[in-house]
């Protein structure tokens, strides 16, 4: 299909509006009030479904989350908390859990300041906590019994430490005085204390019960920080206390354990045996008596899986991936939920071009509810009813959270591709305009993705669909309504062109996924579709990096604004929280310093025209503030037009509504002065 073609398509993807009620703009305030689902999780008899919903709220400066229960046939839903706070800090993460015997419904809210596990006794009564502890929980499993929880905690401080934070002579040693999540047990009716059953040496990420409650399996690392995760092994120990026993021995990330039904086996996600950031996460399976490595097996050769969850019957997995052989060309901006036999076979169910999350089973595996998000929505929860077989009926949408969509002009969505310079096939999304096909040339923005492993999906919010969608600093439905189109280009090194498309920019940094992201342009202008005097460009992260390389590279932009941008990379490797990253790309700074200067905006700064808006949070550790000011005043010294802005408390992401509100209101407010929609 041509790209006129595609256009052609887009403009027919525009439903006609009711007669009498016709659909208004966007503004950055309509996209302030969606609501997103962030939990989704059945009964386990299956009549059931309860789920969160969470909505930007800029009184309390948060995003509220609220449960709800609704009828599995369909119905009216039920709002089951109202003065308890769900945890929401910095986004809402519930990690709703049925009890074993479906009688309660458990979730992490605030006890105080702290994440605590509550549980809601649905015969009636209120939220109680179930834990207490000094350092709040971040991850908890019940035991098959429903007698015990397991759950994930830090130690207290020692009372010395305590004393001297109190007299202000506490001292921060760097990497001495890290305390690490460890696995905690306590009965569920609070009759004992927790104990600790864990080393205090392991970085404790993950955890499961064994189906007879005698062992509970988890995930940890020796290493603290953000690159533990990718040094990690898995464990088993006795729930009764014991020493663990490793049963996933072999560097890398091994995380996620969870037991089959039949508790042979535990399904994992694992880089395979590499140490590295820039490697493919699958589901692989490993005897639960443990072994060397030739016993593990890998299940999804090639594909990046961001949940799972076991069957009843032990004889297949539900697996959500992010990147698969399935997710290539048109595809790729679509997450299908993937059934995987352990015999090898594998279906794909409810086929189409949406975006699944959370996929939870009843515990006779014939119905199966998860969350879905379409090209031009937020997410609906879903039931699909199964018969066990590679053939499924119809799912049945259970909500309508944000039935104010109805009454909005959104811009189609849709993937079109193009040849970059060296005959690679690169494919995006692009997003134009509501109403009938334009008539006349478009103003244009490029919209980067960060990672750079990073994708954009189907939704409303198309790089932030898994969280909270206001997180996107770029309102992309609002600048549609006001004339704009946006491009979002999936270049190489980011993800719909597997691990082997990962690693085509090693030592590459704009150098091909430059290209590519300018042969989608000079193709949108060649159709007649982008007006080559009112080209835009912005990204964060990853995508503030290639923002900010971009414009040093050429002045076809007449606009950019990058977010948590990256102008330096050898600085990033010092002084980031994930630096290491920049190891596997590049090696180390004092070893390929031409490299990495090379490969920096901050080296060729001087040959920027292009104005720029510079956005950053005040404390952000995976980019620092640094690299944003660098750029900053070496542009302000030459005389560009450059703006920036340091969002107070804010961190690589901007969780704060008002913020979040701010910062998309500045984004299409600079388009709008540059680019004349």
């Amino acid at each position: 299909m041509s790209n006129r073609a595609s256009l052609a398509l887009l403009a027919a993807l525009v439903a006609p509006a009711p007669a009498g009620a016709a659909p208004r703009p966007v503004t950055v305030a309509d996209l302030m009030a969606l609501r997103s689902i962030s939990d989704v999780r059945i009964s386990p008899d299956g009549s059931r479904v309860a789920y969160v919903v969470s909505q930007p709220s800029l009184e309390k400066d948060e995003h509220e989350a609220v449960l709800y229960l609704v009828p599995a046939a369909g119905g009216g839903p039920v709002r089951l908390t109202w003065g308890t706070r769900l945890f929401n800090k910095p986004r809402p993460a519930p990690h709703l859990r049925w009890s074993p015997d479906g009688t309660r419904l458990s979730f992490l809210a605030f006890a105080g300041d702290l994440p605590q596990v509550f549980a809601l006794d649905l015969r009636g009564g209120e939220p109680r906590a179930l834990t207490a502890s000094p350092q709040g929980v971040s991850e908890y499993a019940w035991a098959p019994d429903g007698r015990w929880l397991a759950f994930l905690a830090p130690d207290a401080p020692a009372p010395e430490e305590e004393r001297r934070r109190r007299d202000k002579s506490f001292v921060v040693e760097v990497d001495r005085q890290d305390r690490p999540a460890r696995v905690w047990v306590q009965d569920v009716d609070g009759g004992a204390a927790a104990r600790a059953l864990s080393p205090r040496d392991h970085f404790v990420a993950a955890l499961d019960w064994s189906p007879d409650g005698a062992t509970i399996a988890y995930a940890a690392s020796l290493r603290p920080g953000f690159t533990g995760q990718f040094h990690t092994r898995i464990y088993a120990l006795p729930s009764a206390g014991g020493e663990p026993r490793v049963l996933v021995d072999r560097d890398g990330m091994n995380t996620s354990p969870q037991y089959s039904p039949d508790g042979r086996w535990i399904a994992f996600i694992s880089t395979a045996g590499r140490p590295e950031m820039v490697s493919t996460r699958g589901l692989h399976l490993a005897p639960a008596a443990g072994g060397d490595a030739a016993h593990i097996r890998e299940l999804t050769p090639d594909t990046w899986v961001a949940e799972f969850t076991w069957a009843p019957d032990g004889g297949s997995l539900l697996a959500v991936p992010d990147a698969s052989p399935e997710q290539r060309g048109a595809r790729m901006f679509e997450q299908p939920l993937l059934r995987l036999w352990l015999d090898g076979r594998r279906a794909e169910l409810d086929p189409g071009p949406f975006v699944h999350f959370t996929p939870s089973l009843s515990r006779d595996g014939r119905r199966l509810a998860f969350r879905s998000v379409a090209a031009l929505g937020m997410g609906e929860v879903f039931v699909l009813d199964l018969d066990g077989g590679p053939g499924q009926g119809a799912p049945r949408r259970l909500t309508e959270v944000n039935p104010e969509l109805a009454g909005l002009a959104l811009g189609p969505l849709a993937p079109v591709h193009w040849t970059s310079f060296d005959g690679m096939e690169i494919w995006g999304l692009l997003l134009v305009p509501p109403g009938d096909a334009p008539r006349r040339r478009l103003p244009l923005v490029v919209y980067v993705h960060g990672g750079p492993i990073g994708g954009f999906t189907y939704g409303v919010f198309p790089q932030f669909m898994h969280s909270v969608g206001q997180v996107e600093p770029y309102p992309v439905q609002a600048m549609a309504s006001a004339g704009m189109a946006v491009l979002l280009p999936m270049p190489r090194g980011g993800s719909g062109y597997g691990e082997a498309g990962f690693r085509m920019i090693k030592n590459a940094w704009g150098e091909g996924d430059y290209r590519d992201v300018m042969a989608g342009v000079d193709r949108l202008v060649r159709e007649g579709v982008a007006d080559p005097d009112r080209l835009g460009v912005m990204g964060a992260s990853y995508g503030g990096y290639l923002t900010d390389w971009i414009v040093t590279q050429t002045a076809r932009f007449k606009a950019a604004s990058a977010m948590c941008s990256i102008s330096d990379i050898a600085d990033l490797y010092f002084l980031s929280d994930g630096g290491d990253v920049t190891r596997e790309y590049f090696g180390l700074p004092w070893e390929a310093a031409e490299s990495y200067a090379g490969h920096s905006p901050i080296t060729f700064v001087s040959r920027v025209s292009t104005p720029l808006l510079i956005q950053h949070g005040e404390n952000d550790r995976r980019v620092p503030l640094m690299q944003a000011t660098k750029f900053y005043k070496a542009l302000k010294e030459q005389g560009k037009t450059v703006e920036m802005e340091i969002y107070p408390r804010g961190g690589h992401v901007i969780y704060e509504p008002v913020l979040e509100q701010e910062i998309m209101r500045r984004n299409l407010a600079w388009f709008r002065k540059w680019l004349r929609p």
